[in-house]
């Protein structure tokens, strides 16, 4: 008979040599000999999580803790395992358990690693800090603890780590290169230079270096060394589209125009569905003073388009980003200069493309006090762009405003119906408005995020509009499956007379016809966002920038020459109720009431009062300060606030499946130790990965 020990020493040895797939079989032989055998049920997870079949790994270790709970290398392999699961919390319990039961240099590192990914870059910092005092040869923990640093903000430390792990492997390629570029970012470029140079020797880190050298000698100011080295690069792989993209900055900077020009080229051929070297061509055109070469660019990105090769309007996009780098640079005459044979160039290829761009034409005209001629480049491309009717000129706002009559105002004041207070807690109201069919299709979503990260007591608002028989029930069972928030709402019925359109207009902003109501009613700071979107983050983190003195964020883009229509969005507002807030809504109410007493609603019709309504406010010198709401790819932050919308992605297959499948999750899931995760899985789950 078969001696089960010896089946597993030999089981062991094998899977010592890499031997998996001998040693699984005899693993498994030993264990249906010796049922509950530790070191069997051990190893045998071991294997299994070495394959890729972790689920079973954490099985069979979880059972030989159970029978032997004091042995740091179980709960060593035990972490390892829930970390490829997904399991984070539990992972570096697992790890934790390991320590206090054999501390040692690789289990402070893993525990380090693992919460750096949780977010938790202060503990990961210090796990690492303890590995080092165990091993301080440790190259890979020394440039774990500098990325840790840079992270916190401490380069300086950071670059002290990477300078110890290269004195401990000169010739390695890493910490060269991480040195090289952390070289970089402070702001060193010379020493980057030298660093990127050295790690240019090893074949492993040699293509990055290549690309880094190239930007560190362009921010040494030596540009054409910059050519030289990424003409290097780029000859090794021709058919790397970054390659060719960081040579034409370079040569752009260098001083050859023509060089740029001909890159762009070549990379318009390789990547026909990008319009990238397009826009980048004509800017470069533009800054040569090749305004006839810049046009005819535009022309034919206009013509390709109409080919479907790139969106109907990458052409205006395109002049946008160009006038909106010179206004960024001062310079309104080359903006002057650059608009008038786009917009003849575009009245051949596009009727809508031409009024996008008299347009733009209109938006100097005012930017530069010529309301005349604003006015009449408006006329002419409002019969394709019909919200141009709500963009006000001159004094234009304020005469709407004071003009409407008091009659008016009562009756859309009669139309709000409060149906619930909600007792507001530390933090904003979190006001949101809707449709019914928003409603059902949003709110659980935008709920159920705003209930993940709030702490118990915060309040929220909805304002629903023409709501159905069964809308309070809709919003009680809302109200259920709330956790930390409580919840009030309003409603009212959208104008008698409006197109379908028009009421889909209504809809965008009305909740800011009820900004001033809901301010008076509640008393606290507002923060007031799109119902398709998701808020991240505890909504008292979007108050930290505000102040008496600052009271109003937003997101704000006044050097963009589309701004009169797109110069404030109003996806996301966050106020504090002080008179010169208070009195900057009223106003932009009354401006969007004047609309609907005419019954006239035009897309953007939201967008535009609350850019004319700040720029009145300007010209009043009445106006809050504004703090500008900057965006991080995808999320908008405030403060510690974190806020996303929800574009494309609603529109997609199985958007809805995934939304109902993450609603289940989020409730039979506790809250994550780090929000991070919860929002990685928000964000995942709804389609948005960057």
């Amino acid at each position: 008979m078969t001696d089960p020990i010896a089946q597993l020493r030999q089981a062991a040895a094998l899977h010592q040599a890499g031997r998996l797939g001998e040693a699984e079989p005899l693993y498994a032989a030993a264990l249906a000999a010796l049922p509950g055998h530790p070191d069997a049920l051990h190893l045998y997870g071991v294997l299994c999580a070495q394959t890729g079949r972790n689920a079973r790994a954490v099985e069979l270790i979880g059972a030989a803790i159970a029978r032997k709970a004091d042995s740091g290398a179980y709960h060593a392999n035990l972490a390892r395992a829930l970390r490829a699961e997904g399991r984070l919390a539990e992972a570096a319990g697992s790890l934790r358990r390991a320590i206090a039961l054999q501390p040692n240099a690789d289990a402070f590192f893993s525990l380090g690693n693992l919460l750096r990914q949780m977010g938790r870059t202060r503990e990961a910092l210090d796990r690492f800090r303890r590995a080092l005092i165990l091993r301080p040869e440790a190259v890979e923990t020394r440039m774990n603890a500098a990325a840790a640093l840079e992270t916190l903000g401490h380069r300086d430390e950071a670059l002290r780590q990477l300078r110890a792990a290269l004195a401990c492997a000169p010739a390695a390629a890493a910490p060269l290169f991480n040195l090289a570029r952390t070289e970089q970012a402070a702001g060193h470029p010379g020493e980057a230079v030298r660093g990127y140079r050295r790690a240019l020797r090893s074949a492993v880190e040699g293509e990055d270096a290549a690309i880094n050298l190239g930007a560190a000698l362009l921010e040494a100011g030596r540009p054409g060394d910059a050519v030289d080295a990424l003409c290097r690069c780029a000859a090794l792989a021709p058919d790397r589209p970054e390659r060719l993209l960081a040579l034409a900055t370079a040569q752009r900077r260098a001083g050859d125009v023509d060089g740029c020009l001909a890159v762009f080229h070549r990379l318009k051929a390789l990547t026909p569905t990008d319009p990238t070297p397009w826009q980048r061509s004509a800017e470069v055109q533009e800054a040569a003073g090749r305004l006839d070469a810049c046009t005819a660019t535009l022309l034919e990105v206009a013509r390709l388009s109409q080919d479907g090769r790139f969106h109907w309007k990458t052409a205006y996009y395109h002049l946008v980003r160009i006038a909106n780098l010179l206004i960024g640079q001062g310079r309104l005459d080359r903006v002057a200069a650059l608009l008038p044979p786009a917009v003849a160039a575009f009245r051949g290829v596009d009727a809508e493309l031409h009024a996008w761009a008299l347009f733009l034409q209109g938006s100097l005209a005012a930017r530069l006090g010529d309301a005349a001629a604003a006015q009449d480049a408006f006329r002419r491309a409002e019969p394709h762009l019909p919200f141009l009717a709500h963009v006000p000129t001159g004094d234009g706002f304020a005469r709407r405003v004071e003009a409407l009559s008091p009659a008016e105002d009562t009756e859309s004041e009669a139309a709000f119906v409060l149906e619930e207070f909600a007792p507001p807690g530390h933090g904003p109201l979190v006001v949101a408005s809707c449709d019914s069919g928003y409603l059902e299709r949003f709110a659980p979503l935008f709920l159920a995020s705003l209930d993940r990260f709030s702490t118990p007591g915060q309040a929220a608002h909805l304002h629903i509009l023409d709501p159905r028989p069964d809308t309070a029930a809709r919003v009680a069972a809302l109200q259920a499956r709330l956790r930390h928030v409580r919840l009030g709402w309003s409603h009212e019925a959208s104008p008698a007379g409006l197109t379908p359109q028009a009421r889909t207009t209504f809809y965008t902003f009305a909740r800011f016809l009820r900004v001033p109501r809901l301010a008076r009613l509640y008393r606290v700071p507002l923060l007031v966002a799109d119902i398709d979107a998701c808020l991240l983050s505890d909504p008292a983190g979007f108050l930290a920038p505000l102040s008496a003195a600052t009271p109003l964020a937003l997101q704000y883009f006044p050097d963009n020459l589309a701004r009169l229509y797109d110069g404030v969005g109003g996806g996301l507002v966050v106020l504090r109720p002080e008179p010169p807030v208070i009195a900057l809504f009223e106003r932009i109410r009354r401006f969007l009431l004047s609309w609907v007493t005419e019954r006239r609603l035009h897309y953007f019709l939201d967008q535009i009062a609350l850019t004319a309504g700040t720029d009145d406010a300007l010209r009043r010198g009445d106006g809050p300060p504004i703090l500008p709401i900057p965006a991080d790819g995808r999320l908008f932050r405030c403060g510690d606030g974190l806020f996303v919308q929800i574009l494309a992605e609603k529109d997609q297959p199985g958007f809805a499946a995934s939304v109902a499948a993450l609603l289940d999750r989020l409730e039979r899931t506790p809250l994550a130790p780090d929000p991070q995760l919860d929002r990685g899985l928000i964000l995942e789950a709804i389609g948005i990965t960057a």
